[in-house]
C-alpha cells in the first residue's frame, strides 16, 4: 500500500510494490508532494497501465513497471526534450545487457527490436515493441516536474502466471470503462504494435535479468542521459529546440527512418503517405510525400506506421 506521508521520497529511493493501478500515478502523488529528481517506484502488476494517448498498457506479473520522477533545472518548455532524452537512456541500459545493435525507436519513444533469429534488424522485422514508455509533466509547489513511466516485456505476456481473480476483475473493469468512453467519444483504437520480450531478443544462453537489477540499470542510465541533456541546455544547446542537444544521436537509433509510411490520425484516419526523412529539434516527424513537399507532424496528433 503506497502512503506518500511515510514514503521515502529522496532521491536515492526506489519503492517496490505488489499491485496498483499505475505506476505513474503514484509517481504523480510522490512528485507533487515533493519527491525529488531521481525518485521511482517499481510494481509487480499494473491493472491500469496505459501508454501514450491513453491506450493500454498489458501489465501482467513477470515484467518490468518502473516510473520515476525527474526535475532537471531547465525552462519548462524544454521538458519537451524528456520522451526522446528518456528513450536514450533506456537504450542505453538495454545495450548494456547484450542489446546492442538490436533495439531501436519507434517515434516518438518506444523501444522496438526484433527476434534474436533475426540478422538485420534495421529490416522490415524491427517493428516489434518491447518498451512503452509514457512521460507526463505536471507541476508542484517545488516547481514543473516530469514522471517517466517504463514497461519492459520481460516475459511474453502469454508467459506470464495468471492473474488471482480479484485484480483481472480490477483489470477487467478497467478495460470496460476504457472501452465505454472510446465508444462515447467516438475514438477508433488504432492498433499498436506487436509485443517481444527480452526472452524473445537476449542473445541465446544469456539469462534475464532481475527486476530490480534491471529497474536500477534503467533508472540511472536515464538519469545520466538527463544530466548530460540539462548540461547541453545550460550551455546554450538547446536554442534551435529541445531536441537539439540529442538530435544526432536520437535519429541514429531510428530504425524506421527512410522508410515509407503512413500518417495515422487518432481517430484512425490515415493523413499522408510518404518517406519519414526526419525529426526536427522541437521532435516533429519529417515525411516527405509523393508531391516531393516535406511536412512536419506532431507526437501528439499522429502516430507512424512503416507501409
Amino acid at each position: 500500500m503506497f502512503d506518500v506521508a511515510t514514503t521515502d521520497l529522496s532521491g536515492t529511493a526506489l519503492i517496490t510494490l505488489d499491485t496498483v493501478p499505475s505506476t505513474n500515478d503514484i509517481a504523480v502523488d510522490a512528485g507533487r508532494a515533493g519527491a525529488a529528481h531521481g525518485w521511482a517506484v517499481r510494481a509487480t502488476v499494473q491493472t491500469a497501465g496505459r501508454g501514450r494517448r491513453g491506450h493500454s498498457w498489458t501489465s501482467p506479473a513477470g515484467s518490468l513497471y518502473l516510473s520515476m520522477v525527474l526535475r532537471p533545472k531547465v525552462p519548462m518548455q524544454m521538458l519537451m526534450g524528456l520522451p526522446a532524452v528518456t528513450s536514450l537512456g533506456v537504450l542505453d541500459a538495454l545495450e548494456s545487457i547484450g542489446l546492442s545493435g538490436r533495439v531501436g525507436v519507434k517515434w516518438p519513444n518506444d523501444i522496438v527490436s526484433v527476434p534474436r533469429e533475426i540478422k538485420t534488424p534495421h529490416s522490415s522485422q524491427f517493428n516489434r515493441k518491447l518498451v512503452g514508455i509514457l512521460v507526463e509533466a505536471r507541476s508542484s509547489e517545488q516547481g514543473a516536474f516530469a514522471v517517466a513511466g517504463i514497461g519492459i516485456n520481460i516475459i511474453s505476456p502469454v508467459d506470464a502466471p495468471p492473474a488471482s481473480p480479484e485484480v483481472q476483475a480490477a483489470i477487467d473493469a478497467v478495460a470496460s470503462v476504457r472501452r465505454q468512453q472510446a465508444e462515447a467519444t467516438g475514438a477508433v483504437n488504432v492498433p499498436g504494435l506487436e509485443p517481444i520480450s527480452l526472452a524473445e531478443v537476449l542473445p541465446e544462453g544469456t539469462p534475464l535479468p532481475e527486476r530490480e537489477a534491471l529497474a536500477r540499470a534503467v533508472r540511472d542510465a536515464v538519469l545520466a542521459r538527463v544530466e548530460r541533456w540539462q548540461r547541453a541546455i545550460s550551455a546554450g544547446l538547446g536554442t534551435a529546440g529541445p531536441l537539439a542537444p540529442v538530435l544526432s544521436s536520437y535519429v541514429e537509433n531510428l530504425p524506421m527512418l527512410g522508410k515509407p509510411v503512413n500518417v495515422v490520425a487518432q481517430n484512425g484516419n490515415t493523413l499522408a503517405v510518404g518517406y519519414f526523412t526526419g525529426i526536427d529539434a522541437w521532435g516533429r516527424a519529417e515525411v516527405k510525400l509523393g508531391t516531393g513537399e516535406t511536412k512536419t507532424f506532431s507526437a501528439e496528433v499522429v502516430s507512424l506506421r512503416e507501409v
